[in-house]
């Protein structure tokens, strides 16, 4: 026997040399993980809309809404759709970024169910609001609080807890109660839980 099948002897004996990595399978006597063992598919995460919501309604006890008194815009009548309602400011700068994303996602989700997008906004400068607007045009009808302090009263009226802290999301379903509203911007992350809102309720 020459020096190498010696040495390749050896090593077979001792166990290092073998097909595959023990390590990686599992060790001595494990089965080896095939191509599609090793990929585990993941199931959806579960939209969590009481983590989204920070009031939430069951149809049944939803306060019907009620907009507060406006400067400018009369409230809109019912359409039989369901609306989300944006409360935002001039000064508001997540409020500013997040318009783009809300009426894209207006365009695309409305697709599949029936809502309308309405801005109104808590500045208390009317030429604030209006040289904005002209820059804007996304938001060109939006309404306005005749004042701004009635905000609070307004939204702790439909059932959120404390001061409304700008952008404030409120969901409003086809009979016209308010099932949901969010005292927070709206991310990209968000997009899962708006739309089963929109679309489910």
């Amino acid at each position: 026997m020459d020096r190498l099948s010696a040495i390749a002897l050896a090593l077979a004996g001792s166990g290092l040399l073998a097909c595959g990595d023990g390590h990686r399978s599992g060790g001595k006597g494990a089965t080896p993980r095939s191509r599609v063992n090793a990929v585990q598919a993941k199931a959806p995460a579960a939209v969590d809309l009481a983590g989204f919501c920070e009031a939430m309604h069951e149809p049944a006890a939803a306060p019907p809404l009620a907009l507060p008194a406006l400067r400018k815009g009369s409230p809109p009548a019912p359409t039989g759709n369901k609306r989300w309602i944006n409360v935002w400011a001039t000064w508001c700068k997540p409020c500013i970024e997040e318009l783009p994303r809300l009426v894209q996602w207006h365009r695309e989700i409305a697709a599949r169910s029936d809502f309308d997008l309405v801005f109104l906004s808590a500045d208390g400068d009317a030429e604030a609001v209006r040289t904005f607007t002209q820059a804007h045009p996304e938001v060109a009808d939006t309404l306005e609080l005749e004042d701004a302090a009635g905000l609070d009263p307004w939204v702790q009226s439909l059932g959120l807890a404390g001061s409304a802290v700008l952008p404030v999301h409120i969901f409003v379903g086809a009979d016209d109660r308010v099932r949901c509203l969010r005292s927070a911007g709206i991310g990209p992350s968000d997009r899962a839980a708006v739309e089963r809102l929109l679309v489910s309720m």
